[in-house]
């Protein structure tokens, strides 16, 4: 069930707004926030490793994108209280810089 808070927390991460109307028109990767599959792995059907702070989450994105080399996605889940790294449609081109990856 989702969690207003975390929804409230969730929409903020979205922010600033030109990054947020991007997300959810353009791109169409923040509709995700509201799937089971943002909390849910499709492959186990166990749920996704959750990081207690956005800091953790990023340095963990950062590592899976050097060894990977690809980009990865961090998240405010609004099913639990913890951030989760994921993948979307964008993650086809190489790893940004490290500071960049818990903006999109």
């Amino acid at each position: 069930m989702i969690k207003i808070s975390n929804l409230i927390k969730a929409f903020k991460h979205q922010l600033p707004w030109k990054r947020a109307f991007r997300n959810f028109f353009i791109t169409g990767n923040g509709w995700g926030m509201f799937s089971k599959n943002s909390h849910i792995s499709q492959s186990t059907g166990k749920p996704k490793v959750s990081y207690p702070t956005l800091e953790s989450a990023v340095r963990a994105a950062q590592k899976m994108g050097e060894k990977h080399g690809k980009h990865f996605s961090v998240y405010k889940c609004v099913f639990c209280d913890g951030y989760h790294i994921g993948k979307n449609r964008d993650n086809k081109y190489e790893a940004k810089a490290a500071g960049e990856q818990g903006k999109t």
